[in-house]
């Protein structure tokens, strides 16, 4: 399907009109994984609120955090400390670039410096998490 041809201006050629607005560009990307990860720390929040309310249970109790032992949910736990971690980085970077106007320059180099970290920082939180399923203890 093609998009249809904005009429030309005086002396020029007709120039096509975007079939769409969205570009790619890094800023969207932020903008799109800061949302996502905003929706997984708010579930977390309801599952952490559910686990609390397990304490009046100590039978229920038990069977959850047994739960939380197994490789998969440690898995997922290390998915949501990169979303915190994300989460949380990106928010300051938003921060940066609302009070000092040159940082906008700078979005670009921000964003990759604000992934890296969040990535580094997951690399060392999640060795923790997984740790005890290497060395026979969990």
């Amino acid at each position: 399907m093609t998009s249809p041809a904005t009429p030309a201006p005086a002396g020029g050629r007709a120039v096509r009109a975007r079939a769409s607005m969205y570009r790619g560009k890094t800023g969207q990307w932020a903008f799109i994984l800061h949302r996502v990860t905003g929706f997984l720390v708010f579930m977390f929040i309801l599952l952490h609120i559910v686990d609390v309310a397990t304490l009046n249970d100590p039978h229920v109790y038990e069977q959850i955090h047994q739960l939380y032992g197994n490789i998969f949910l440690r898995l997922f736990e290390v998915g949501l400390l990169f979303a915190l971690l994300y989460h949380a980085l990106n928010g300051l970077r938003v921060i940066m670039i609302d009070f000092f106007p040159g940082a906008v320059r700078n979005e670009r180099a921000l964003f990759q410096a604000m992934l890296g970290l969040s990535v580094l920082l997951t690399i060392v939180g999640g060795y923790y998490i997984v740790k005890p399923f290497f060395v026979g203890v969990h």
